[in-house]
């Protein structure tokens, strides 16, 4: 077994591509997000891959995508956060641990630590609980909770039972009431685009619609855009993604974002016309439709992903806890961790 830094690794190659599909990860880690990731947006945040990967005589079992780059002042080593992805993960092969307990001369916490190279501090973030121990066998710090948590709701057919039982009441009927007074009252479509030209410009008008509405925004970022844009248009080839728009009478009146993964949407972005369409609560309306499509596709989560908007809970999610790893590797790093601490392991960009 020998660890390695790879950072030129072909994510879209045949190699990645078959660790991914029998490894237990998650939809940011899929080849299409890290493949983009490292094209578009690490360059543009001033931050260099780090990729360690994990061989058996050859094979490829295993990948922990990385990133290294300068803040404030020291020289920080990450997961692939930089604010987009929501699921930190290493992608291992599910045999991986018994190879390793077959292995007993092999060290991989001591392995995967020489293979990051020096450094000040390493920062894993966010963690699912389903994760940690993944993390445990690379990492010899404890897990950090994170003062945020993420929502998902399971979804059991059919739609109307699911609904009464897991939609706060209040808000299902305002929802299916001001659903049925737009429809009546105006030409609205809900469309899952496949078209590149209409992905891309959908993405371009969820920029404009969220605009001055979310404080450091980062999809406000050309180079972000371009990421997302870029995402969005490649998974729609192959499912790992879907852009929906729905319009009014012909004119856009929203437009959402999300990943796909192993039988759960995992909504990302939304944008929405709140000024010609608010009385409608077109937000609400986009998710209670997706989340009725998704179903009878045979869809078995909803994931809101993290944050802890009060509007996820009338739907019926459930909390899930969010954990961090933050661990210094200087005599520079340690005196870093206590002047910046906070700053380091709260949960935005910092």
């Amino acid at each position: 077994m020998k660890l390695a830094q790879e950072n030129q690794l072909d994510f879209a190659g045949p190699d990645f591509s078959g660790l991914f599909a029998c490894a237990r990860a998650t939809a940011f880690q899929s080849p299409i997000w890290l493949d983009c990731f490292y094209r578009y947006l690490a360059p543009s945040q001033g931050a260099e891959p780090l990729i360690v990967t994990v061989r058996d005589g050859g094979e490829l079992v295993g990948v922990i995508p990385m990133i290294r780059r300068r803040k404030a002042g020291l020289r920080l080593v990450e997961s692939t956060d930089l604010g987009v992805s929501d699921y930190s993960a290493p992608v291992l092969r599910d045999d991986l641990a018994q190879r390793l307990e077959s292995d007993t001369g092999f060290d991989l916490k001591r392995g995967f630590l020489d293979a990051l190279g020096s450094h000040d501090i390493l920062r894993i973030r966010p963690v699912r609980d389903e994760h940690r121990s993944e993390w445990g066998l690379l990492l010899n710090t404890e897990a950090m909770k994170q003062d945020f948590s993420a929502h998902c709701v399971a979804l059991t057919p059919p739609f109307d039972d699911w609904r009464k039982e897991n939609l706060d009441e209040k808000l299902a009927g305002m929802v299916a009431r001001k659903g049925r007074r737009w429809k009546k009252q105006h030409d609205v479509k809900l469309e899952c685009l496949a078209d590149a030209d209409d992905i891309t410009a959908a993405i371009s008008k969820l920029v404009d619609l969220r605009a001055g509405r979310f404080e450091g925004d980062p999809i406000q970022q050309d180079e972000v855009k371009q990421f997302y844009q870029s995402v969005a248009v490649r998974g729609a080839t192959c499912g790992d993604c879907e852009t929906w728009r729905v319009s009014s009478d012909g004119l856009d009146a929203g437009v959402l974002f999300g990943l796909t993964y192993q039988g759960r949407f995992l909504y990302l972005l939304i944008g929405v016309d709140y000024d010609a369409h608010g009385r409608h609560s077109p937000g609400l309306q986009m998710y209670d439709w997706i989340i009725e499509d998704w179903m009878a596709r045979g869809g078995t989560g909803f994931d809101f992903t993290i944050g802890d908007e009060p509007f996820k809970q009338q739907f019926g999610t459930q909390a899930e806890p969010m954990y961090g790893y933050l661990a210094a590797n200087s005599s520079l790093g340690k005196l870093g961790l206590k002047l910046f601490a906070k700053r380091l392991g709260r949960g935005s960009d910092g």
